[in-house]
């Protein structure tokens, strides 16, 4: 269910909002909603990448060839 809701942002990042909507042919409030699903989730995705890193990194000697490729196509940030 949609709610309405009032906000206040800066007068040029609305611009560029609806300028984006245009181009695209969408609703303004779709391009926020999309952009505020992004932000919110962006934090759970960069843990994935930090703790994949933490993985990698913390090994103290090189990594067998077999462990590289299993952490390459490990997809950390798949949602």
């Amino acid at each position: 269910m949609k709610k309405k809701i009032g906000t206040v942002m800066e007068a040029d990042v609305l611009v560029e909002a609806k300028e984006r909507a245009a181009r695209e042919g969408r609703a303004l409030a779709d391009i926020i909603q999309d952009a505020l699903i992004n932000y919110l989730h962006e934090e759970i995705a960069r843990g994935d990448a930090v703790r994949a890193c933490d993985k990698f990194c913390s090994h103290g000697s090189a990594l067998p060839l077999q462990e590289i490729d299993e952490i390459l196509q490990e997809d950390m940030l798949a949602s």
